[in-house]
Formats: C-alpha cells, structure tokens, sequence
C-alpha cells in the first residue's frame, strides 16, 4: 500500500466509506457473474484490482471494515440445480498484489507478526496461479466420494459425477495415503482444447467461452455429464482441506505426497528466501506465461513451514500465509463523451464518465467513475478528451489520464450539480459533495433498499436493481418493512397489479415472494449490516453483534434510544470494541436514534437467528479481554489472533464489561482503571500457558 500512501492520505473517511459502498455494489455484481453465471463482464486483473483498492481503504481506514469489499467476500452462492456440499474446512480466497512492493510489505508484516528478524529465516514457497475453476475432492479410504466447487467458500455445488471424467483426477488414491482426505485444486482447460472447443461452437451458432476458465467452469458446472465428457478438462492439486493424518511438515514435504498419491502439481515452483528471489522468480513466470498450454494469471507464494500456519491464522476471507502476485492490467485509449452524476445511498455524488465504447482485454467499457470533484481537477480532463483507461484499480475502470495534443477545441469544462439530481436540495461538502436528505431524496432511498435485498444482507433472490425500481416508482415498496408486506396474503390486489406490469408475471412475482418469505431469519450482523447505515459494513456490523450477548439484548439498548435514555452508556460500550471506530459509533447511534420506528417495524417481519456458538474448552472462551503495554514474545496482533481463535473478544478499552487485561512492559494507566474496575489482571507468561506456550 506504500506507493498508494499519498493518494489516501487526501481522502477523508467519508469519502473512503463512499468508495467501498461502490466497490461492494460491484463486487457483488461481478462475484455473481464470475461464479454463478460463469460469463464475467471484467477480467481477473479488474475484480482483483477492486479487491486492492478496498484493502488499501480498509487498511488506511482501519476503523472502516467493508464485509463485501476486500477481506470478507469470498465465491458466490452454489449454483441451483446441483445438491449443496458443506465446506468443513472454508475454501477462502487468496488476498492479492500487484507490484513487488506490495509483496515487500507482506514479508515484512507477516515477520513483524512472528517476531522473524532475519528475512531469510523465512522460506516462501512459489507456484503459478492456475486461472480455472477451483474445487475439492474428498477421499474415504482412498476412495474418491465427493467432488465439489468452492461456491461462497463455506458451500459449493456437488459436481462429483462430473469431475469423474477429469484426466488428471485419481478415482483411486496410490501410496501411503490418509484415510480421510480433502484435496484441493483448480480445474482448468488447455489453450488448445479452448480453441478447439470455441471453433465447434461457432460451427454450431453458439457464442464463444470468453476465455478458458469461462470454458472450464462452463464444462464443470452443467448438469450434462456428457459435455464434461467430450471438454478434456485438467486438474492440478496444491491444497488440502480436512485430513486425519498428516501429510508432510512443510510444503514442500506435502507436494511430494500429493504426487505419490497420483495427483499432477503446479510448475515451476521454486523455494525463495528473501524479495530479491521472489523477484526473480515472479520476472521468469512472467516470461515463461505466453509458452504455457494453460491460463495462468500471476503467481503465488505460500509460506514453506506448516507450523507457521495455525500462528498467522486467517481473516475471513483470506489465509494470513499466503498471498498471490497478479499479472499487470490491459489499458486503453477512448473519448469521454459526457459526464451524469449519480446519488448514492449514503447522498454522495459520484460523478460518472460516460465513454464511447472501447474493448480492453476482451471485455466492452463504456463507462467509468470520477470518483469526485478533487479527481477530475488531479486528472485535468474535459469532456471530448481522448482519455487513457485501465480495466483495473480504484473502481472498475479507472481513468489514469488524458492525451493533451488531442484535445478537441470545444472541450468542456465538467461541472459539478449546485442541487442534487433527484430530489433538488442544495448539495453541501467540498471534496465529496453530498445530498444530506437523507430520509426523503427517492435516490437515497431507492439506494438503501437495493442493499438491503442484497447478498451479503436479507439475499431476497430476483428482486434485484430494476425490480425494486419499478416497484418503488409505483409506491408499492417504499421501506423495508413493504418488502415483506408484499409477501402476505393481504396484498393480493398488488400481487394482480404486478404481475400485470410487462416483463413481470404471475411466476416471476411468485418466486419473489418465496424468496422474500425464505430470507425473514438472519443472523444479527446481516441484519445491522442490512440497515445501510454510514460507516457500518458488514466487518463493523459482525464486531457489534460479537460483543452483545444476544440480539435481545441488542434490541433492548436500542429501543432505550428512542426514549432518549442510555445513550452515554451505549455510546462508551461500542467504542471500546476493538476495530470499531468513532465514526463507526456516531452514525450507527444517529441512525437509530432517527429511524428507530421503521426498525421496529422491520423486526415485525423477521426472526434474528440465535448464533450457534461453538464451545472451546479454553479459559478465554468467551472473556473480554483488552491488552497494554509491550509483549516481548509476541506481537500485539499475533497475541490478539490467538485470543480471538479461542472465542475471546477483543476490546480496546476497559468498561464494566472486561474480564481480562493482558499486561506487557510500560503498561500505562491501564492497570490502575482495571484495579478500579476489579478486572482480572495477568502477564504475557501466564497469558500463554493457557495455549501451552512459554
């Protein structure tokens, strides 16, 4: 993120909260495409671009978690029409880089994590990134039983009697093998067979595979055997899931027997001790890439010891080991045209560039957002300009410049609206201009319902976008609780009005109304999150729900806003949640001190999930626990990972609500408030007993 430092540092919280509403938007929009649809509107390098550009928010912003941008979102939904597979290891997503910089920084923090000085003490294990499809297969006494696809990471598409007529897929394990193993892997299509399979079907009238890991997942995922059949797919291990017994101490032990066992691994790969190494390696891949029979789209490098693993865990969405180095992105040259300026859910005005349609990389562009006023003064373009594009970066695509000789003499100037767009208020802010009508501009509203049916919050399936648009124009849904009034039996005479509306149907409205009755239970999270609330996202949202007891509780200390009581009290609870920052806390509080009527009737309709909660026989299952001071054997973040793997929660401040204070050298003023508080108080030696370490 260093190089990106300067660029971050303008922006204000606001901003970077609107930036990652966007990018979630899109992310959601593509994850469907890209897994569900296999038929991508943007290539690997712009999705993972996306990807980056919110991390580095989230990472410059720490108090700012987005659950669907970078570090939560992992796969889409299994596909209907195959039987659904449980994960009991989650297949996650690799976090990527896209300079060596980046990979620099992943080194130096994941020493700083292990308390590692020396950078050649720490070997990397470097593979290429197979672009295909990933899936796993689990074996029972060498016996393949179960094929399956990653899907959303905790469950995927049963494809067993597909992946049989894999090559490079043993139905029988060979060797000294485990008697329960998962492997893991990417199922791909060579180049050759990809050309091959797009001249039939051109032959046919059919429209091409877009690239070969469209071709792989379209072979894979089809409930016609007989097409899996006839696409010679290939298969290359390099992961395993569930095993019970193990298979080697490092990673490169394992790769040895996951060849004795008869499957086929990833080459070249190679051992590197330091940047410089991996370097080399990742320049040789980089050239090697146009000789290769198969799509490979950068490398990635995973730590070599085994050991090391459970100590760096994982975040939700990625391993904490292992990173990928991504390829460069494609660019282009085209004209913008026009400029229109859209209200987002949050009343920000994006700006939005409306290009004449250019192909990078296979893929349309035509259009493209200017994030805000301070962007287009850096850029300097008017409309007319020819302007230079990247599919990749901030927000998918990025405009990176303009040519200067091929200005047009009647260039315009891009004015930025005095009133917003949909409802006429006066326009307030500077860098980020915002509509502050917040309860009654459609725009906003309209916004707040679409990521309310959303994914990752109430996933209500084939009310998307245009749905609740023509809906909402007509008055039928106007706030959350009307989405679930339309499905009672009591709106029958709007069921007729609707099913009447062209391209709707009695069919299309029934599927809906199923969807929307099968979406009433959700956990409390979704359901803060469902709520669009500034600054909350799904990381702020899951943060919150941890530390009540129940959503009981959580609702009681709500509803105690509504009579103006408490607030002082919730206020200091939820700011000493550790990642939970100030901004975090303000609106969350704003929100429902404003429209805590509509919550409440919200909560009419629906059931909050009581999470099933996984005992851990540790001491700190459970504890509230906050650390001070320097740890000498630990780095705070592995120290709080530890903690969190056992169900402790971590605060960073100490409330009536702490049950432990981990102490370090140069504790501070800590240790006299938890004396006051009669909080439990203990060292970093006897805070490691209780995981067996001295």
């Amino acid at each position: 993120m260093k190089k990106n430092i300067k660029e971050l540092s303008k922006l204000t919280r606001e901003e970077a909260i609107k930036e990652l509403n966007h990018l979630a938007k899109l992310i959601e929009k593509h994850n469907k495409l890209y897994y569900q649809d296999d038929n991508p509107l943007i290539s690997d390098a712009d999705y993972d671009k996306l990807i980056a550009r919110s991390s580095d928010l989230e990472e410059y912003f720490p108090e700012i978690v987005h659950q669907n941008g970078p570090s939560k979102q992992v796969g889409s939904k299994p596909k209907k029409g195959f039987q659904k597979v449980l994960h009991k290891v989650p297949m996650l997503s690799l976090s990527n880089a896209f300079s060596i910089e980046e990979i620099q920084e992943f080194l130096e923090r994941t020493r700083r994590f292990l308390k590692i000085i020396d950078e050649e003490d720490l070997e990397i294990f470097a593979e290429p990134k197979i672009d295909g499809l990933s899936a796993t297969l689990i074996y029972k006494n060498g016996n393949l039983l179960i094929g399956s696809t990653r899907g959303d990471g905790k469950q995927g598409e049963n494809i067993t009697e597909n992946i049989k007529y894999i090559k490079d897929i043993p139905k029988i394990l060979k060797g000294n093998y485990p008697k329960d193993i998962e492997i893991r892997g990417e199922i791909y299509i060579s180049n050759e067979d990809f050309e091959r399979i797009n001249m039939q079907r051109l032959d046919e009238g059919l429209q091409p595979f877009a690239n070969p890991r469209n071709a792989a997942a379209g072979s894979v995922r089809n409930l016609n055997v007989e097409i899996t059949k006839q696409r010679n797919l290939g298969f290359y291990a390099y992961n395993w899931g569930v095993l019970s017994s193990p298979i080697g101490k490092t990673l490169v032990e394992s790769r040895r027997s996951l060849e004795s066992f008869g499957f086929i691994i990833t080459k070249p790969a190679k051992i590197c001790k330091g940047i410089e190494e991996i370097k080399s390696y990742y320049d040789d891949l980089f050239k090697k890439r146009p000789t290769l029979d198969y799509d490979i789209d950068g490398a990635v490098y995973k730590l070599n010891d085994l050991g090391l693993y459970y100590r760096l865990g994982e975040t939700e969405h990625s391993p904490r080991y292992s990173i990928s180095h991504k390829f460069p992105p494609e660019k282009g040259a085209t004209v913008l045209e026009e400029v229109y300026f859209q209200v987002g859910r949050t009343g920000a005005i994006t700006p939005v560039a409306k290009l004449v349609p250019i192909t990078i990389g296979g893929v349309r562009v035509q259009r493209a957002t200017l994030h805000n006023k301070e962007e287009i003064f850096r850029l300097g373009i008017k409309k007319g300009d020819t302007i230079l594009i990247e599919r990749a970066g901030d927000v998918i695509p990025k405009i990176s410049g303009f040519i200067s000789n091929l200005r047009p003499s009647n260039a315009e100037e891009i004015e930025f609206p005095k009133f917003c767009p949909s409802c006429n208020q006066v326009l307030e802010g500077e860098t980020i201009t915002r509509c502050n009508n917040f309860n009654y501009c459609k725009s906003q509203v309209l916004g707040r319902l679409i990521h309310f049916v959303s994914r990752d919050a109430f996933n209500i399936e084939g009310l998307g976008e245009k749905q609740l648009k023509e809906l909402f124009d007509l008055g039928i849904i106007k706030n959350f609780g009307d989405i679930f009034r339309l499905a009672s039996n009591e709106s029958n005479n709007v069921h007729k009005k609707i099913s009447a509306l062209s391209g709707w149907g009695n069919l299309s409205l029934s599927n809906i109304i199923e969807s929307i009755n099968d979406s009433r239970s959700l956990n409390l999270s979704k359901l803060i999150f469902s709520l669009g609330i500034r600054h909350v996202g799904q990381g702020a949202s899951k943060l919150i729900s941890q530390y009540f007891n129940n959503s009981d509780d959580f609702i009681a200390r709500i509803s105690d806003l509504e009579k103006n009581s408490n607030l002082k009290r919730i206020s200091e609870d939820l700011m000493s949640i550790n990642g939970l920052g100030k901004k975090a806390v303000e609106s969350l509080l704003t929100y429902f001190i404003n429209n805590f009527r509509e919550f409440k009737d919200l909560n009419s309709f629906i059931q909050i999930e009581k999470t099933e909660k996984i005992i851990i026989d540790n001491p700190y299952f459970e504890k509230n626990i906050v650390f001070t001071g320097t740890l000498e054997k630990l780095s705070r973040s592995e120290a709080k990972n530890l903690a969190e793997n056992v169900g402790a929660i971590i605060s960073n401040q100490l409330t009536t609500k702490t049950d432990i204070l981990v102490v370090g050298k140069n504790p501070g003023s800590k240790i006299k408030k938890a004396n006051s508080l009669s909080v439990q108080i203990i060292d970093e030696k006897k805070f490691l007993l209780n995981f067996g370490r001295n």
